[in-house]
C-alpha cells in the first residue's frame, strides 16, 4: 500500500484524473443508491414493521379488477374494526390541513398540514410521543373536547420548544384545540410534512362516520402473530363483499385488499428508482472502462520497469498482486471523493425526489452505514474491474524485448489492442444505452407540455384560502363571504378578472362524486363517477374555460341554499362528461343527484337536492398526463365549499398582486392565511414534476457518459497515434498522402464506436421497454429518437477521433523512422 501511495503520488495528473472519473461515477451512484436505501430497503420507521398492512377497498365505481388500492369509507373502517380477528390493532388516516392560530393572536395565522386519525393510530405504529399522550377513545368521539398532538418540528419552530407546551390552546379553523402531545423527531404520518393529528371521529358528522360511499381514509393493520397477509386479504375481502352484497345499490367496495404497507407506500417510485439505479450502473461501468484505459496506457509505459522486478526475482503472482493493489487504491480514493460528490447529489434528490414527501424519506437518507458500505464495496469491485486486465498484462511481460532499448518494444501487442478497442465499443454501447433513454424522455416531456389544459396559463394566480367547516348555519356565511371577496378581488388594481373554484385546475385529483342522471341507466357493474368541482360565476371567463352549450352560473344560481329546504340547483358539466354519460342525447335541462336514494331514511323531511344541466364547457385537465375525466361544477355561492382557490387573470405579473391580494382578505378576516400561492406556469410545472426529475438525472447522467465515452475514445486514439508514430512514419515516407492517414486513423478509431452503436441499439431497445411506464405520447421504439441518438453519438465520436488524427498527419517521416 504505501509503494502503491508513491506511484500514485510520482504522477499526479493520472492520479486526478482516475480519482475524478471514478469519484463521478462512484458519488452518482452512492447518492442514487442513499435513496433507493431509504425507499426500498429498509424496513419502515415503525414498530415491528413488517407486520403493518395496508388495507383498501377495491374498484367502488368502475370494473371489478380496476383499483385494488381504493381509500376505506370510514364506515366500512368501523365495521372492520370490530369484526377482524386477523389484526391485533386497525387505524385510519386522512391527510387534510388547518389554519393554524393563537386563542390570543401570539402569532401570525399559517396553513399547517394536518392528519384526521382514529385513536388507536399512535399504537398501531407503534410510536409514542415524546411529551404527553396520544388519544383517549372517549376523545375519538364527535362532541368531545377538543385535542391535538402536534410534531416535533412544530413545537420547535412555532413554540420554541416550550418545556410548558403540554394544555395550551391552539386554534384550528378557528376552534380552540388543546395540545395533549408532542410527537418524536422526524415522526410524519400519513406524510412527511404532517405538523399536527387531531380525533378522526371528533372531527367528522356522525353521519359521514357512518357512511360507506365516502372513501378518504388510508387504513393500516397490525397483523397478528401467525396470520400471513393472505388470510388477512381472504378475511377483509369476505367483509367487503358481504356488505356489497347486502347493499348492493350503495357506493361500497367490490371487495377488499391487504398489502404490506411498505409496499404500497412505494408503488408509484419503485420503477423510476431502480431504472435512475441502472443509469448511474452504466455510468459508474464507462468511468471503469476509462480508468482501465489510463491503466493500459500506464502500464505500457512501465513496461520495462516490471521486467526489472522480475529480472531481480519478483514472481508474476507478486507483481499482479502489487499493480491490482494500486487500482484498488486509486478507486478508493475516487470512492472517498466520490461520497463528497455524493452530499450535493443527495440533498437535490431528497427535496425532489418523486415522493419526496413521503415517510420513507424523513430522516432515513443521511448518515447511513449502509451507505457507507455499499460504496466501499462498489469502490473495491470498480478498483478490481479498472485494473485486472491492466494487470494481467504488465505482469505477463516479455522479459527479454522488454529490457531492450528502443520504443518497439514498447508498443502494445495485438491482443491489448483489441481489449481496449472492444472497451471503447463498451463505452460507446453503454452511454447509447443512456442517451436513448434521456432522448425518449425528452420526447415525451415536450410531448407532456404541447398538451392543451383547457385553461388560461398566461398571467393567471391562484391563491388558496380556507374557511371555517360548512354547515347547516355557516352555508349563508360562507356564500356572502365569497361574494365579497370576489368583489374585492375584482377592484385590486392590475386584475382582469376574478373568480372562484374548489380545486385548482391540473394541480391534482381534489374530489370525485359518484352521481345519478335521471332516465339514463348507469352502466352494468359500474357507477357514473366524475371529478367535483365548485365555481363562481366569474370562474370560467376568469380561467379561459369556453361555454360549448347553455349557459354558466349566475349570482342568483344556488345563493341562499339550505340543506334542510333544497330547491332544484344548478349544474355545469364538462363536454367529456356530456359526451360519456348522456350517449348522444342532449344533457341541457336532464336532473342529477348524488347519492343513493335507497340509503337515505330521511327523504319526506330532508329530500336528496336535484341539479339542472345549464351550461357545458370545455375539458380541463386534473393532471398534465392524465386523461380528460367527466367533471362537474356546482355554484360555489352555495357556501358547501369551505376551501376554495382564488384565481386571478392580471394586467401584470402575478406575483407583484400577492401583497394586495393578502391586504384585502386580512381586511375581510385577519385569521384567515393565505397558501398553495402561484401562478398557473408554476402550477403546470409542479403537475410535471416527477417526469422532470427523471429527465434531468437521465439527461445528467447521459451527458456525462457521452463525456466520458468521448475522452475516452480520445484518449485511446491519442495513445495509439503516439505509440505507432513509426508505422505512420513510414506510409508517409511510402507516399501515402496526409488525407489517406487521416482517414486510416479514423477508421481505427471510429470502427469500434460503430460496433458500440449496433451493440448500444439493442441495449437501448431493452431499456425503452423499462422506461415504458415513464413515457407520455411516444413509444419506446420512437424512430425519431432511435434514429438522431446514434447519429448524435457518432458525430461526437468523430469530433474525439479528430484531433488524434489531425496529428497523425503532421507527423514527420524522417523523425519518425529514426526512432523506430
Amino acid at each position: 500500500m504505501h509503494f502503491a501511495l508513491r506511484q500514485l503520488a510520482k504522477r499526479p495528473g493520472f492520479t486526478f484524473t482516475a480519482i475524478a472519473i471514478l469519484a463521478l461515477g462512484l458519488g452518482a451512484n452512492t447518492a442514487i443508491f442513499s435513496v433507493v436505501n431509504a425507499f426500498l430497503l429498509k424496513p419502515l420507521p415503525y414498530k415491528d414493521p413488517a407486520r403493518l398492512m395496508g388495507i383498501f377497498e377495491r374498484d367502488p365505481v368502475g370494473p371489478e379488477g380496476s383499483d385494488p388500492f381504493n381509500y376505506v369509507a370510514a364506515g366500512n373502517f368501523l365495521d372492520w374494526q370490530k369484526m377482524s380477528t386477523s389484526f391485533e390493532e386497525m387505524a385510519a388516516a386522512g391527510g387534510g390541513a388547518f389554519n393554524l392560530s393563537s386563542p390570543a393572536d401570539a402569532f401570525v395565522p399559517e396553513r399547517v398540514d394536518a392528519c384526521l386519525c382514529s385513536a388507536t393510530t399512535f399504537a398501531t405504529l407503534g410510536v409514542n410521543p415524546i411529551l404527553g399522550r396520544g388519544f383517549l377513545p372517549e376523545e375519538d368521539k364527535y362532541g368531545a373536547r377538543k385535542v391535538a398532538v402536534i410534531s416535533y418540528g412544530l413545537w420547535q419552530q412555532r413554540f420554541g420548544g416550550a418545556p410548558d407546551i403540554l394544555h395550551r390552546q391552539i386554534r384550528l379553523n378557528g376552534e380552540n384545540h388543546e395540545i395533549v402531545g408532542v410527537m418524536p423527531r422526524g415522526f410524519g404520518f400519513p406524510y412527511q410534512t404532517t405538523d399536527i393529528w387531531v380525533p378522526l371521529l371528533a372531527t367528522i358528522m356522525p353521519e359521514e362516520a357512518e357512511s360507506h360511499d365516502a372513501h378518504f381514509l388510508l387504513v393500516v393493520g397490525r397483523l397478528r402473530q401467525g396470520v400471513s397477509v393472505a388470510q388477512a386479504r381472504a378475511e377483509i375481502d369476505g367483509f367487503a363483499w358481504r356488505y356489497k352484497r347486502a347493499h348492493p345499490q350503495e357506493f361500497s367496495g367490490k371487495g377488499g385488499n391487504v398489502v404490506p404497507l411498505h409496499d404500497y407506500l412505494v408503488r408509484d417510485v419503485r420503477g423510476s428508482l431502480l431504472a435512475l439505479l441502472g443509469a448511474v450502473g452504466c455510468v459508474l461501468l464507462i468511468a471503469c472502462v476509462n480508468v482501465a484505459n489510463l491503466l493500459l496506457a500506464r502500464a505500457a509505459g512501465r513496461a520495462r520497469e516490471v521486467a526489472i522486478r522480475e529480472a531481480v526475482g519478483a514472481s508474476r503472482g507478486r507483481i499482479f498482486r502489487q499493480l491490482l493493489t494500486e487500482s484498488i487504491l486509486l478507486s478508493l480514493l475516487g470512492g472517498a471523493a466520490g461520497v463528497l460528490v455524493a452530499t450535493f447529489i443527495t440533498a437535490a434528490l431528497v427535496s425532489r425526489a418523486p415522493g419526496a414527501n413521503s415517510v420513507l424519506l424523513n430522516g432515513r437518507v443521511h448518515d447511513d452505514p449502509v451507505v457507507f458500505l455499499f460504496t466501499f464495496a462498489l469502490a473495491m469491485l470498480a478498483g478490481v474491474a479498472a485494473g485486472l486486465f491492466p494487470a494481467l498484462q504488465s505482469s505477463r511481460t516479455d522479459l527479454v524485448n522488454s529490457l531492450k532499448d528502443g520504443s518497439r518494444s514498447m508498443t502494445p501487442g495485438r491482443s491489448q489492442n483489441r481489449f481496449r478497442s472492444i472497451l471503447v465499443a463498451a463505452e460507446v454501447a453503454l452511454s447509447l444505452v443512456l442517451l436513448v433513454s434521456a432522448g425518449l424522455l425528452l420526447r415525451s416531456f415536450s410531448k407532456l407540455y404541447g398538451v392543451k389544459t383547457g385553461v388560461r396559463v398566461e398571467n393567471t394566480l391562484t391563491v388558496g384560502i380556507s374557511l371555517p367547516d360548512p354547515d347547516d348555519t355557516h352555508h349563508e356565511k360562507i356564500s356572502a363571504f365569497l361574494t365579497q371577496l370576489t368583489d374585492r378581488m375584482q377592484k385590486v388594481p392590475g386584475v382582469i378578472d376574478a373568480g372562484i373554484v374548489s380545486c385548482t385546475p391540473v394541480a391534482g385529483h381534489c374530489s370525485d362524486w359518484v352521481l345519478k342522471i335521471d332516465e339514463i341507466p348507469t352502466p352494468p357493474g359500474q357507477d357514473f363517477d366524475a371529478l367535483a368541482r365548485s365555481a363562481d360565476p366569474a370562474y370560467f371567463r376568469t380561467a379561459g374555460i369556453p361555454l360549448v352549450a347553455g349557459r354558466t352560473f349566475t349570482k342568483q344560481d344556488g345563493v341562499g341554499f339550505n340543506k334542510k329546504h333544497p330547491k332544484l340547483g344548478a349544474i355545469v358539466i364538462s363536454e367529456s362528461m356530456a359526451k360519456q354519460f348522456f350517449r348522444g342525447v342532449n344533457p341541457l335541462g336532464k336532473h342529477i343527484h348524488f347519492g343513493y336514494e335507497e340509503e337515505r331514511k330521511d327523504q319526506a323531511v330532508n329530500p336528496i337536492p336535484h341539479y339542472e344541466v345549464i351550461g357545458v364547457v370545455g375539458d380541463v385537465l386534473q393532471r398534465l398526463d392524465a386523461q380528460v375525466q367527466p367533471t362537474f361544477y356546482l355554484p360555489a355561492l352555495d357556501g358547501g365549499s369551505n376551501r376554495v382557490y382564488i384565481v386571478l387573470h392580471t394586467a401584470v405579473e402575478p406575483h407583484s398582486l400577492v401583497a394586495a391580494v393578502h391586504e384585502e382578505v386580512r381586511r375581510l378576516d385577519p385569521s384567515l392565511p393565505l397558501f398553495d400561492i402561484r401562478t398557473m406556469d408554476e402550477v403546470i410545472g409542479h403537475s410535471a414534476s416527477d417526469r422532470r426529475f427523471n429527465l434531468v438525472l437521465f439527461g445528467s447522467f447521459a451527458g456525462l457518459a457521452l463525456l466520458l465515452a468521448a475522452v475516452g475514445l480520445y484518449g485511446v486514439l491519442s495513445y495509439a497515434v503516439s505509440q505507432r508514430r513509426g508505422e505512420i512514419g513510414i506510409r508517409l515516407a511510402l507516399g501515402a498522402t496526409s488525407s489517406q492517414v487521416l482517414a486510416y486513423v479514423l477508421k481505427q478509431g471510429l470502427m469500434p464506436a460503430i460496433a458500440g452503436v449496433v451493440v448500444g441499439l439493442a441495449g437501448a431497445l431493452l431499456a425503452g421497454q423499462v422506461l415504458k411506464g415513464l413515457l407520455f405520447g411516444i413509444e419506446p421504439t420512437d424512430v425519431f429518437t432511435l434514429v438522431s441518438v446514434p447519429a448524435l453519438l457518432l458525430f461526437v465520436s468523430l469530433a474525439a477521433c479528430y484531433l488524434p488524427a489531425r496529428r497523425a498527419t503532421q507527423v514527420d517521416p524522417t523523425e519518425a523512422l529514426r526512432i523506430e
